[in-house]
């Protein structure tokens, strides 16, 4: 595990970790608002287009230390910590050079597009000793959280089975960059959060059949714009996912069937309910509150968590290798659906 000091510190707040934040979308602004929010940290903005730094520099609760129109400018202030939130494509490029530049980095999900530049960005992260951890927030989400711990103590007895589901145009609509609409299989990179979340909860994938459409008449239609795909789990388990780019407002729905009984969560309303399979006993359910109103708790709990492992230079939950994991179902799903075959993963993997 890397053994190196937590990365450069701001010269002008010895005292303060600086952390960089670049692309200024949606997702980076969401960043560097709760990181502005800390008073142990300066927080350091950039993106090619100044509007962009200013529309965020507005939603800040205090001002950044610097911003920076250019990244290699950025890295020479020397941050401890960058975040890449730039688009999917970009994110290997980016990372690699903040590792070079001596920074941790955290890279929004998808770490990379391919699985060769993943592997790429972790090796040079470890040879570097440097903290690699990936944006999948949902880890950090406290209804989920509950979910794999119940299917873990065996609540639900062994598990046959699943189905997630997510319908989000909503993504489409708030999107800064056109890249999702000119990439093809876009929405199974935004959405590599529902590969990760079931490797978590349901262990890892053998193998799968996929299959994908564009369809609808709405305005933004990336290719496809739907998918659906069977897993077939190393436990032996079935797992149904469902993706796509149409229904508006977002669902998102998390189904695990054991043989002694159901959870259901409900991401968005935050309702989880388990029903066990024997009549005479009740169906507990629990509300976590709507997803939309705690969303930033869980970016802040995200956040704790890497600050966390930089500082006592330990390996995130979410570090390079989980996020290949999560990539590589994505690549046997494409290559699923372009073959039109049932695709096997190897059974163990070697990341560098």
């Amino acid at each position: 595990m890397p053994g190196n000091d937590a990365g450069t510190r701001d010269v002008d707040k010895p005292d303060r970790l600086a952390i960089l934040v670049v692309g200024l979308g949606s997702i980076g602004r969401r960043h560097a608002r709760l990181i502005s929010e800390r008073n142990d940290v300066e927080l350091l903005l950039c993106d090619l287009q100044p509007r962009f730094i200013d529309e965020t520099c507005a939603l800040l609760a205090r001002p950044p230390a610097h911003s920076f129109d250019s990244f290699q400018t950025a890295l020479a202030a020397k941050p401890a910590i960058v975040f890449v939130c730039t688009p999917s494509g970009r994110h290997a490029s980016m990372a690699l050079a903040a590792i070079e530049a001596g920074c941790d980095v955290f890279v929004e999900k998808p770490i990379c597009t391919t699985c060769d530049d993943a592997r790429n960005v972790i090796a040079a992260a470890e040879h570097a000793g440097r903290i690699l951890q990936v944006g999948y927030m949902l880890r950090f989400e406290s209804g989920l959280i509950r979910v794999q711990a119940l299917v873990a103590a065996g609540a639900v007895g062994e598990i046959v089975g699943g189905r997630t589901m997510i319908g989000t145009y909503v993504t489409l609509k708030n999107a800064r960059d056109v890249d999702r609409n000119q990439s093809a299989y876009s929405l199974l990179l935004d959405y590599t959060h529902e590969f990760d979340f079931l490797r978590w909860i349901f262990g890892d994938v053998q193998s799968l059949t996929a299959t994908a459409a564009t369809l609808g008449r709405l305005e933004l239609r990336p290719h496809p714009n739907v998918f659906q795909a069977l897993l077939t789990m190393e436990s032996g388990a079935l797992v149904q996912v469902h993706l796509d780019y149409i229904q508006h407002p977002q669902r998102r729905i998390l189904e695990v069937y054991g043989d002694r009984g159901t959870i259901v969560y409900d991401l968005m309303s935050g309702t989880l309910s388990s029903l066990p399979a024997n009549e005479g006993e009740s169906a507990t359910i629990t509300e976590f509150g709507r997803l939309v109103e705690r969303i930033d708790d869980v970016y802040r709990a995200q956040l704790d968590h890497l600050l966390a492992s930089c500082r006592d230079r330990t390996a995130p939950a979410v570090d390079g290798g989980a996020a290949f994991e999560a990539l590589r179902v994505v690549e046997a799903a494409i290559s699923s659906i372009e073959t039109r075959r049932h695709v096997e993963l190897p059974t163990t993997t070697t990341v560098i």
